[in-house]
């Protein structure tokens, strides 16, 4: 089965405006640097991740990545998409959004990307920075928001 081909990204367009992230060409290369404005040139994804999950999923996903003490430009596909696979997995993580930040917060996100860009791929392939930002991430937050849970549960 082909790929779905999604050409309207209005709905991405908006919400991406509402949290003032400006949204590039998806062929125009991304550049990073801690000065830099949000912006991302993955509006395909962040429309077809709407269309499955729903704007409010995709508006917490955003948050995160731009609100967090983190890189706020490192808006990349594969960044959005394991953040966006880690609440779908976790789904108490996307509504515990503050306490998420504030777990994301010393990560390195540029270092962890990178990390993902070096690591194995598939039967020699390239590998899969999607799945790998989302495991390293499972890997480093899953004990704070597991203490930060127990918390809230008590």
């Amino acid at each position: 089965m082909p790929a779905e081909k999604i050409t309207d990204i209005s709905r991405a367009r908006r919400l991406c405006r509402r949290l003032g992230i400006t949204l590039t060409a998806g062929n125009r290369p991304m550049r990073f640097g801690p000065s830099s404005r949000p912006a991302t040139n993955a509006g395909h994804l962040i429309e077809r991740l709407i269309g499955r999950h729903g704007e409010s999923h995709v508006w917490a996903v955003l948050a995160a990545l731009t609100q967090a003490d983190t890189d706020r430009s490192d808006l990349t596909s594969a960044m959005i998409g394991a953040v966006s696979d880690l609440f779908l997995a976790n789904p108490d993580w996307g509504q515990r959004l503050g306490t998420f930040m504030d777990a994301l917060d010393p990560v390195d996100l540029g270092t962890l990307r990178k990390m993902a860009g070096r690591g194995p791929g598939l039967d020699g392939g390239p590998p899969r920075q999607r799945i790998l930002i989302a495991a390293y991430l499972q890997q480093l937050l899953e004990p704070a928001m597991r203490s930060s849970g127990a918390a809230a549960a008590e």
